[in-house]
């Protein structure tokens, strides 16, 4: 798998109030230079600015629209959209950023190294045209552009397995194995930050497009509680024996390895795991335990939200609404028959009931 912080307020950076600079006006009289200044100020206001939140993205019917107007242009023929997004300066502009795909192997390497290209539109008699748009807008939509995927959710696992064989003594009751695993509490609330103006990579091979864009697993705003407790008993009833029983107990904190490698954007879709760390205490071998590890700690939870593609430009209506997803239509790994419960393969005796839900949803951040 692959494929976020609130600013604080200010006017939009960058933005040309008009001929001059602030230091010309400061070579002025004191009077003038706030005369200046006000008026700059006002010219903002004027245009609507909404302090530091930036360009927003844009779904449904206008993203449409734009998207139609891009593709027309012959100079996008081979360009993939990444976002298309409005300005809050003045919404009736908007900008797409797209790239041209590198063959595999060629695409980057490192955040940053690939740069998208921005192209510039605006409603004109409700259609929508290209063109260059004031100093204002255009520093507006040409801010560095994060988002925030905010994936939470919560659920359970729990999994029962009998089996009986005949036992040493060949007296009723036989040979009984037993085991049981429950995954309980189970939630998290997992947040990244995607940077789509710093990509890593954008590589295709003519039917599938991947860009990769820097992702940070914001720590400070994520957290996850799951615990699995996985119990064996075996004993020899035909000769009256002493069960034997073992116990692991493993817990699911946040982190590991490649932690941003859990956020990835597709032509599919938005995906998005939970990177998680695990640690054991008991008897954990897993030669001693009958079934291998349960849906959860196999990554179940990972989730593909087709509604959110954010890449190639196709969102609701609302593309910041939460979008509901639950096991198993939303696995991502189910949904590609990648993944396997402990039960499958044994003919009786074996149930494993899973069950989560959650909601993704897409936030703005600082210029986002």
């Amino acid at each position: 798998m692959q494929s976020g912080r609130p600013a604080g307020g200010g006017p939009v950076r960058g933005a040309r109030l008009g001929r001059g600079s602030i230091a010309g006006a400061r070579r002025c009289a004191p009077w003038a230079a706030l005369a200046w200044a006000l008026t700059a100020l006002a010219g903002l206001a004027a245009w609507g600015a909404s302090p530091a939140l930036g360009a927003k993205l844009v779904g449904g019917g206008r993203q449409a629209a734009i998207k139609r107007a891009f593709t027309a242009h012959g100079a996008h023929k081979h360009q993939t959209v990444v976002s298309v997004r409005t300005s809050t300066v003045n919404g009736a502009w908007a900008v797409v950023e797209s790239v041209r795909l590198q063959p595999a192997g060629r695409g980057g390497g490192k955040s940053g190294s690939v740069k998208p290209a921005n192209a510039y539109y605006h409603v004109v008699h409700g259609a929508e045209r290209s063109g260059s748009p004031p100093g204002p807008v255009k520093a507006d939509l040409s801010r560095d552009f994060k988002l925030a995927v905010l994936y939470t959710g919560s659920g359970s696992e729990t999994i029962n397995y009998t089996e009986r064989t005949l036992g040493v003594c060949q007296a009723a009751g036989g040979w009984v194995d037993q085991q049981t695993e429950t995954v309980k509490p189970m939630s998290w609330s997992v947040r990244y930050v995607v940077d789509l103006d710093s990509l890593a990579a954008a590589v295709g091979d003519g039917r599938t497009a991947v860009v990769v864009p820097a992702v940070t697993l914001d720590r400070g705003a994520s957290t996850l509680s799951a615990t699995e407790q996985a119990t064996r008993s075996t004993v020899d009833l035909s000769c009256n024996g002493t069960p034997v029983t073992i116990k692991c107990s493993t817990r699911y904190t946040l982190g590991g390895s490649g932690s941003s490698s859990w956020l990835s954007l597709i032509p599919a879709g938005l995906e998005v795991g939970i990177p998680m760390r695990r640690s054991t205490s008991g008897s954990c071998d897993p030669d001693s335990f009958a079934l291998g590890p349960s849906l959860w700690d196999s990554d179940a939870a990972a989730a593909l939200v087709s509604k959110l593609r954010v890449l190639g430009g196709s969102l609701s209506g609302n593309p910041y609404a939460p979008v509901k997803v639950a096991w198993p239509f939303s696995s991502s790994l189910a949904v590609d028959g990648a993944i396997a419960s402990p039960c499958q393969g044994i003919a009786a005796g074996c149930t494993d009931s899973m069950k989560w839900k959650g909601t993704v949803r897409l936030q703005p951040v600082g210029g986002g």
